[in-house]
């Protein structure tokens, strides 16, 4: 049976088995940050401490992320992609437990949070470097998308699990729920297969472990393509996808809505990176994927920016939609146009810098949107973040002739290309 165009890369065994993990892994993760966030606004009536569960969630990518990448070039990237998500089916389950129990506190949650992003971030990076040795190079920005389907269109199927229970259960059947999505994905992921060669680092030890750490930095500051991508995931993830930590006051002052609504909007913007990761999935063609990120790059902002000019649900979930749709197509094509450009020696490496700039990017951002969200509406917030991110991208498009040849060249970028970049 021929597989459609759209999933081409699920046609490979052990592509399947790593995307089947990652929809379970991050569907938990989203059941989480659902549950979590409510549970920390209920308990203390504090946006700023919604933001601080984001920022742990996502601030060890910043601190951890160069060591990680070292350890997924030199060590057995399924190994330590199944003990990343274990480790996080014991660590919500431990807070299913304490709930129950009634020993849950915002601090606890928080504490949580901060070793479930460590986990996070050593699972997203093995995933990354490992997806190229899976599949053919040119099928890689089908599994990229199908990837994002589930990156960011598992807020859809985590957001759709978690609301129900939340609000008829509570959120320790949430966090349950997250303990058996985490022990799914591990056991998928101990039937994957790799080739990965490991030989290039040598037997890391306290004299030599951070010289590798360097080399990466290197290795990016010398091909101006990678730099490039990786600043403009930084700013879309500061600028467009750090609204986490807002939604709660955004939801109950501007739409006047409840929990029930919370849980329903990041479904939807869950559901809108489904459908454009797999509306998109097929474009095989440098240029066309070139014209994709620009377009998607653009739309992000203006969506963010269409978000905060809403004042119904049935509005919000609109532009919900479309939210979900651009930044999860922007985010996949910013993704494989990296991986294309990275050597395998450096891949772990790379894919970590890229992670650790976008999930710094994103806790910094809901760290400080939501400390200022008493002085500074959330509303008001997506206006300028979102516009600011548009005119930041035509900017560049004015004066960075590396970020207009994604999408005038009918081939592929090469690595050392001379080039210059912003």
């Amino acid at each position: 049976m021929k597989i459609p165009k759209t999933f081409a890369s699920l046609g490979f065994k052990y592509y399947r088995y790593l995307w089947i993990s990652s929809a379970l892994a991050n569907s938990g993760q989203y059941s989480f940050t659902v549950a979590a966030s409510w549970l920390i606004f209920s308990l203390s009536d504090s946006t700023a401490l919604v933001g601080t569960a984001v920022f742990a969630t996502m601030i060890p990518g910043v601190l951890f992320g160069p060591i990680i990448g070292v350890l997924v070039d030199r060590y057995d990237r399924r190994k330590l992609l199944t003990t990343a998500l274990f480790f996080n089916a014991c660590n919500t389950g431990c807070l299913a437990l304490l709930s129950i129990l009634g020993f849950i506190t915002p601090w606890v949650i928080i504490t949580s949070a901060f070793f479930l992003g460590i986990c996070f971030n050593l699972q997203n990076t093995c995933t990354n470097a490992t997806m190229p040795g899976l599949i053919p190079k040119n099928t890689l920005y089908n599994a990229t998308a199908l990837q994002g389907t589930i990156s960011h269109g598992a807020g859809f199927l985590g957001s759709a699990m978690a609301s129900p229970l939340l609000v008829f259960v509570g959120p320790e059947s949430v966090f349950a729920l997250c303990c058996l999505l985490y022990t799914g994905a591990g056991i998928q992921s101990l039937w994957i297969r790799t080739n990965q060669s490991t030989s290039s680092l040598g037997n890391l030890n306290a004299r030599n472990f951070f010289q590798p750490i360097i080399e990466g930095f290197a290795y990016i500051r010398k091909t101006p393509a990678l730099g490039l991508l990786i600043v403009m995931v930084f700013f879309h993830c500061l600028l467009t996808m750090a609204y986490t930590s807002l939604l709660p006051q955004f939801i109950r002052d501007d739409l006047g809505a409840d929990s029930g609504i919370y849980g329903s909007l990041m479904m939807f913007i869950g559901l809108g990176a489904i459908l454009g990761n797999l509306s998109t999935a097929s474009i095989s063609t440098p240029r066309g994927q070139g014209i994709l990120y620009i377009i998607t790059a653009l739309a992000s902002g203006v969506s963010l920016f269409l978000l905060g000019l809403t004042n119904t649900a049935l509005l919000a979930f609109i532009v919900g939609l479309t939210v979900g749709a651009s930044q999860a197509v922007f985010m996949a094509i910013n993704l494989s146009f990296v991986l294309q450009r990275a050597n395998d020696v450096f891949r772990g490496r790379v894919a970590s810098v890229n992670f650790i700039l976008a999930s710094g990017a994103m806790a910094i951002g809901n760290f400080v949107y939501g400390s200022l969200s008493k002085f500074i509406p959330p509303k008001i917030n997506m206006l300028s973040t979102g516009g600011t991110f548009v005119i930041l991208t035509i900017v560049l498009l004015l004066i960075s002739p590396t970020l207009r040849s994604l999408y005038k060249k009918t081939e592929q970028v090469k690595e050392k290309q001379v080039t210059s970049v912003v």
